[in-house]
């Protein structure tokens, strides 16, 4: 409709002159002719006006679209991360299936562990583990396979190391995992195996003084039997002594004499009980004691009492000691002292350690949780329990996972989501592998989850409220799709511009040149003026309408360069040209220097005088009546030098960079008005050249902008003459 009305109000008089006309009377300019040639112009105005914000939609959309490829690059860079990490897991892996065909999957654990790396050697457990081990992990696997009841065990190898194994039926199928263990975990086993053998030596010395009291009557020829099996007890590290029922010290070890620093000759003239605690009194190697006399008194009131006494000893000299007095009806009191002191310490920072997690973990804003091997929570923070809201009080009992996902339903209910993560926190094959996803929850909100497998066999849930950042995401994507849709209608017409506006434009310029040719006739002043400024505002239109097109056709990669030899008086002297108009009328001066053996260089010359063109018109603008701008040509290693200056008002330094931007357009305190489009073409098609664009600019001291571009480039094919500059106006911005 619009190339309609364009192609209606053209006059008659505007048509094409033939023999008819020139055999009658010359025609007349009205005002009715003016006006339809200004209403053409504002329609044409008003269709530029929508492609330039077609052009600024179309570079916002392409920051955004840069934005988000380096997010994802962000995300592909973090998934590389956690792959590393899952393989860096030293495990021994074995199934075994129905049939009793076994397979064993993964082997990494180190040497000096003792596990075999072959499926034989690993299912004989009596050749790597010690005997206790061996039994109970034999025990374990007769009730998994019969009951199916999973276990997880911490085991000791024959060369006095320790491993976790893990136990579980997959199916039909079932599943061994054998780890190493580190950290505190491996000082809980020793303390444990600590344990146990301290309650065996208890177990030994007991069963010992039950045989004695009833060997009572024999107990001469029983003695040696008896001495020598307590000599056996000097190897025990753990102190512990043995005293009859009159409270005499029979029996000692080597310990013990070490633990108290006491005089062996002295403890083998069988002191009492008594005495023994006054000496150490004395020593100041008891602990302190407010009423000393009353708590020995209740301390030796365990004899006879036919039961088991156990309490913290917390010694002057720092060490703490786990003291058991064990009665055995009238045959007296059997004592083991155990130094806890390391074991105290290590729970110590044990637990301060958790604490200190526990706090790191309420900081966070993500909702993090920590399973277990065995599918229980081991820990969380206040960001999970309220993400899902979820009582603390039922997290704080360590719920299984299942658990858990059943309450996480309430708020979003998708079964193959909750099975996947139940299957990465209790499965124990080697492909457990890390994932993340997002999911919209039925409040409305979007979590980002991760699941991450720990090398220890737990694994690691966190949860992220994205809801703000995916709204916006989403908004950006379809704000994305329209601006893509705004780009193809930019495109279209775009075509209709180069194709329809420019033509009714070149007519209008050509008419209004005729009409100010004799052959029109005659005119007054005032009729020459309207037509002067008819000339000037067409030609500047049609100036922007082929910077806009050149601008999208760089958008769109489709702007070749025909590179070809080219003469440096050839480009400065045409682009020149096209300004000596606007030279005259501001009455500026030019200089123009160029360095001598410079004569040629390979570019597309057309384009090169239409980067000079624009730069001496940015200039021009910018500069007062008398100025001088000054137009040099060198060279800098490869690279030849255009440097355009000007004396004129100068750009502030906070809006230099901006100045290549397009639709960049501001007085800065001078008469000079564009588009904002001029020195986004020269930056644009320096850039094609593989050259740069640089300015330095102060106010009040004027603007310096240097073209570098390459000498040599490789031709592509024999380039036309340079044509004549087809502006005739300042673009630049």
């Amino acid at each position: 409709m619009l190339f309609r009305v364009l192609a209606c109000s053209i006059p008659l008089c505007a048509l094409p002159l033939g023999p008819a006309l020139a055999a009658s009377e010359p025609p007349t300019l009205d005002a009715r002719t003016l006006l339809m040639l200004g209403i053409n112009l504002g329609i044409i105005a008003f269709a530029i006006g929508t492609a330039i914000a077609c052009l600024r939609a179309t570079d916002r959309a392409r920051k955004t679209e840069i934005a988000a490829q380096l997010e994802a690059e962000r995300y592909r860079l973090s998934e590389s991360t956690l792959e590393t990490l899952l393989a860096a897991e030293p495990q021994a892996l074995l199934t075994v299936a129905e049939s009793g065909e076994a397979e064993l999957l993964v082997a990494t654990l180190p040497p000096a562990l003792g596990v075999p790396r072959e499926t034989s050697g690993l299912l004989n457990f009596t050749a790597w583990l010690d005997a206790n081990s061996a039994q109970e992990l034999d025990n374990a696997i007769d009730a998994l396979a019969e009951r199916g009841e999973p276990f997880n065990l911490v085991l000791r190898t024959v060369r006095d190391r320790y491993v976790e194994v893990d136990g579980r039926t997959a199916g039909r199928t079932i599943v061994l995992k054998v780890r190493d263990l580190a950290g505190q975990r491996l000082n809980h086993a020793d303390a444990a195996a600590k344990h146990r053998q301290l309650e065996d030596q208890v177990a030994s010395l007991r069963a010992l003084l039950d045989e004695a009291s009833k060997a009572e009557r024999s107990r001469a020829e029983a003695k040696p039997s008896l001495e020598t099996r307590f000599r056996s007890f000097d190897r025990l590290a753990t102190a512990f002594a043995v005293f009859d029922a009159g409270q005499r010290l029979t029996h000692f070890n080597q310990a013990y004499v070490e633990l108290w620093q006491l005089d062996s000759e002295w403890l083998a003239t069988h002191p009492r009980d008594g005495e023994i605690l006054d000496r150490l009194r004395q020593a100041r190697r008891l602990p302190e004691k407010a009423d000393y006399r009353e708590w020995k008194k209740g301390w030796l009131g365990c004899y006879g009492s036919n039961a088991q006494a156990e309490e913290q000893w917390h010694l002057p000299d720092g060490r703490t000691l786990h003291v058991v007095a064990d009665s055995v009806g009238e045959s007296g009191v059997t004592y083991l002292y155990e130094n806890v002191t390391e074991r105290l310490a290590l729970e110590s920072r044990y637990n301060a350690l958790i604490e200190v997690q526990t706090e790191t973990l309420d900081t966070l804003r993500e909702g993090v949780a920590v399973f277990a091997p065995s599918g229980r929570l081991r820990l969380y923070n206040r960001a999970f329990a309220a993400l899902w809201r979820l009582n603390p009080r039922q997290l704080d009992g360590e719920p299984h996972i299942e658990e858990i996902i059943s309450w996480c339903r309430v708020l979003y209910d998708a079964p193959e989501e909750w099975e996947g993560i139940k299957t990465t926190v209790t499965a124990i094959v080697a492909e457990r592998v890390a994932y993340d996803r997002q999911f919209d929850r039925l409040d409305g909100s979007v979590l980002a989850c991760a699941v991450l497998p720990l090398p220890d066999g737990g694994t690691l849930l966190t949860y992220v409220d994205v809801s703000d950042a995916k709204h916006a995401e989403r908004a950006l994507i379809e704000r994305a799709e329209a601006l893509e849709a705004a780009d193809r209608l930019k495109t279209a017409f775009i075509s209709h511009v180069s194709y329809e506006l420019r033509t009714p434009l070149t007519n209008i310029i050509g008419f209004s040149e005729l009409l100010a040719s004799p052959i029109a006739g005659p005119m007054n002043e005032k009729q020459h003026d309207y037509l002067n400024d008819i000339l000037f505002s067409g030609r500047t239109l049609l100036a922007i309408i082929d910077d806009i097109l050149d601008l999208a056709t760089i958008d769109a990669g489709t702007l070749e360069l025909k590179l070809s030899p080219v003469k440096v008086r050839d480009v400065i002297d045409q682009a020149v040209q096209g300004v000596e108009e606007r030279l005259r009328q501001n009455k500026v001066e030019l200089d123009i220097d160029v360095q001598p053996g410079i004569e040629e260089f390979v570019a597309d010359g057309r384009r090169v005088t239409q980067m000079l063109y624009n730069l001496l018109s940015n200039a021009i603008g910018f500069s007062g009546a008398g100025g001088r701008i000054g137009l040099a040509c060198g060279r800098e290693n490869a690279l030849i030098a255009f440097t355009i200056a000007d004396q004129g008002v100068g750009i502030p330094a906070d809006y230099q960079q901006a100045v290549f931007d397009r639709f960049e357009s501001r007085a800065h305190g001078s008469s000079h008005r564009g588009a904002g489009l001029g020195l986004s073409i020269v930056k644009s098609l320096a850039e094609l050249h593989g050259g740069t664009v640089s300015l330095d600019s102060a106010p009040g001291r004027g603007t310096r902008v240097k073209l570098l571009l390459p000498l040599q480039q490789e031709p592509t094919k024999a380039a036309p003459e340079l044509d004549a500059p087809r502006y005739k106006s300042s673009l630049a911005g």
